[in-house]
C-alpha cells in the first residue's frame, strides 16, 4: 500500500475489516448476511464495561473501494447499528 497525496493507495480486491457495534450481538451477526454479499467471517469484538454495547469483527474480501464504501454505509445506516469503524 502507497500513500499518494494523503490517501492510500488500495489494490483491490483486498481483505477488509469491519467493527461494528450495536446492543445485541445476535442481531448484528443477522444482519451482516443481509449486507455483505461476499464470503465473510466473523469473531467477537469487545463489549463495554457496563455490558450495554457489543462489538463483532468482519473480515471479508471487497473487490474494489466502491462496494468497500457501500457495504459500509448500508451497516451504518441500519437501525440495529450504532457505529461502524
Amino acid at each position: 500500500m502507497q500513500t499518494i497525496d494523503g490517501k492510500p493507495q488500495i489494490d483491490y480486491p483486498t481483505q477488509w475489516e469491519y467493527r461494528i457495534i450495536g446492543e445485541n450481538k445476535e442481531k448484528l451477526t443477522q444482519l451482516v448476511g443481509t449486507i455483505i454479499t461476499n464470503p465473510y467471517t466473523i469473531s467477537d469484538g469487545q463489549s463495554s464495561s457496563g455490558g450495554k454495547f457489543v462489538s463483532i469483527v468482519i473480515k471479508t474480501s471487497v473487490d474494489s473501494e466502491q462496494q468497500r464504501d457501500e457495504f459500509f454505509a448500508q451497516l451504518q445506516k441500519h437501525p440495529d447499528v450504532k457505529m461502524v469503524l
